[in-house]
């Protein structure tokens, strides 16, 4: 079936409040909205796509409920942290964030996502036994309707940065007419994947979509419109950290994990967003600024 799209000029038709546009997680800070305060109205280009409504239906019925299924842990995280506890994102129908933490092994509740709109839904892994608490390691995600089926809504890591994409697009500064309709629903997010799957990115971007700062990409992705040719890693460069030893785990799921003997510096490659890397020795956090070593003594391993 082809996707067909309709457009429809309406004041609020169908459309999110604009407090989840203000009051989305910053992933940063990972904190979550108190109150809303915003009060913007606009006049909006609704966007709806057959595909959607037929994704989010199961036998024509849209369901009140979904159960995340959470991905599995990249080989190498769990053979050397083990089983990960989940904190769940979502979006609730006022447009603030909701979050329920799952043990190792318990199963995720059922979230009452928002049907008339896509929303994001997000899984940071984390080990509280081992001091990496949630936004220290990449997300998984989900965004609503194409990653259901049935009752199911499910995750992956892929999905965790169109997710967090889908974040920055709405928490970005909107300061003229045209960006207040770039806004994360309209986007087409089948293509979106399309693009990284398959698109003309860089190789290495492909092998790993932290690469890039999509921060920066949904702040210009809001000013002047979507344009492919931003997808592009951020600036690293290499420094040299003292041999530790070991094999370090880095905060995305697609990096290899980086090996380091007891005698030679280790080089990782670098930007100004700060980075994690883990192992029995410790955590490694480190940026352009700066690195510093915490001994794994120092968080109970």
């Amino acid at each position: 079936m082809k996707n067909f799209i309709f457009l429809i000029v309406g004041e609020g038709f169908n459309t999110p409040p604009f407090r989840a546009v203000k009051k989305v997680l910053n992933l940063e800070t990972n904190t979550l909205p108190k109150q809303h305060t915003s009060s913007i109205r606009a006049r909006l280009l609704i966007v709806v796509s057959i595909n959607l409504m037929l994704a989010a239906c199961d036998n024509g019925t849209i369901r009140a409920e979904y159960r995340p299924v959470l991905p599995e842990l990249p080989e190498h995280w769990e053979e050397h942290l083990g089983k990960a506890h989940w904190r769940l994102e979502w979006l609730d129908r006022q447009g603030f964030w909701q979050e329920a933490d799952i043990l190792p092994g318990n199963e995720p509740p059922l979230l009452p996502l928002v049907h008339e709109w896509s929303n994001p839904v997000l899984a940071w892994p984390f080990w509280p036994s081992l001091n990496l608490l949630p936004a220290m390691m990449r997300p998984a995600g989900a965004i609503y309707p194409w990653d259901v089926s049935g009752g199911k809504i499910t995750l992956s890591w892929k999905g965790g940065v169109e997710a967090i994409f889908w974040k920055e697009l709405a928490d970005s500064e909107r300061t003229t007419a045209a960006s207040q309709t770039r806004l994360p629903w309209y986007l087409d997010w089948p293509r979106f994947r399309t693009l990284l799957a398959e698109g003309n990115i860089p190789e290495n971007v492909r092998q790993d979509l932290w690469l890039p700062d999509w921060k920066d990409i949904a702040q210009r992705t809001v000013q002047s419109g979507f344009d492919s040719r931003r997808i592009v890693s951020r600036p690293l460069s290499g420094i040299r950290i003292p041999a530790l030893g070991g094999l370090w785990i880095g905060s995305s799921p697609f990096a290899s994990p980086l090996y380091s003997d007891s005698e030679n510096y280790m080089e990782i490659s670098v930007g100004v967003i700060t980075d994690t890397w883990i192992s029995g020795e410790g955590i490694l956090k480190a940026s352009s600024s700066g690195w510093v070593f915490i001994p794994a003594i120092d968080y109970g391993n």
